[in-house]
């Protein structure tokens, strides 16, 4: 029933077949003609097939069996859901604030404690100690403005970012076989965009998670800072909020990360 209901919904035509193949459990993935002329000689009919809504427990179980039966028909597409699941993978493990998690944040979904919020130079102060860099000492922000330690604190943070992508390239098959001055090449010329991509998934229309998640710093705010500083953020809220219109998800992402470094 679930191979003749697809091939309905899907409007799948099979190559025609004069063989009159046996159709059993063993060997009903050979002919799909055959196997679909079993159905309707059985009386199975078009007219009996439920359109529209459907339980989330059958279209899963029909979403698996197409994606069962596309991978018997056609190999590659077997190896390119490997190859996305590897870079799946590879993403969880090298970016811990996913972007699941960082929406679970933003929209308040999550069993952990909320961001506090930075809005203006007195909750910044309240703020601080939560938000210290582990790379900057105390001594380093001394007696500095407070634009200029965050700035410095985002610098900081890229540094991270560069170290994290590094070791999801790693994990691109065939990536470490390059020559080492073509992987770093790539990462030369990929890591700026990358940043923009992950930075956008911690962001919405205003503000943006600092921290690992632990605050959320108001786009007003940030805009309140003298010059330079005032622009230094902005045009990243305008790519984010564009970008996050696409809806990707993490897996996306991780694919779309890996074309990036890819193409340097």
């Amino acid at each position: 029933q679930g191979f003749f209901r697809r091939t309905i919904r899907l409007k799948l035509i099979y190559d025609r077949c004069d063989l009159n193949c046996r159709i059993h459990k063993k060997s009903r993935n050979k002919c799909q003609y055959c196997r679909f002329q079993k159905c309707l000689a059985v009386g199975m009919s078009h007219n009996a097939i439920r359109f529209g809504r459907m339980p989330q427990a059958e279209k899963e179980k029909l979403l698996a069996e197409i994606s069962s039966d596309i991978d018997q028909l056609n190999p590659e597409s077997a190896d390119l859901r490997a190859l996305a699941k590897h870079l799946y993978d590879s993403y969880i493990k090298s970016f811990p604030l996913t972007k699941a998690k960082a929406r679970a944040i933003l929209t308040g979904k999550t069993t952990d404690k909320s961001p506090f919020v930075i809005y203006d130079m007195n909750s910044l102060m309240m703020g601080e100690d939560q938000i210290k860099c582990k790379h900057v000492s105390p001594l380093q922000e001394e007696n500095k403005e407070v634009a200029i330690r965050i700035f410095q604190r985002c610098q900081f943070r890229s540094v991270e970012a560069v170290q994290e992508i590094t070791e999801f390239a790693k994990n691109i098959p065939g990536f470490v076989n390059l020559d080492l001055n073509d992987q770093v090449t790539l990462l030369k010329y990929g890591v700026h965009e990358i940043i923009y991509t992950l930075l956008a998934s911690l962001m919405n229309k205003d503000g943006v998670l600092i921290s690992d998640g632990q605050g959320f710093m108001t786009r007003e705010f940030l805009k309140s800072l003298r010059k330079p500083f005032c622009d230094f953020m902005e045009p990243k809220f305008e790519f984010a909020v564009k970008f996050n219109a696409l809806e990707l998800d993490d897996s996306d992402l991780a694919i779309f990360i890996a074309v990036i470094i890819l193409s340097g």
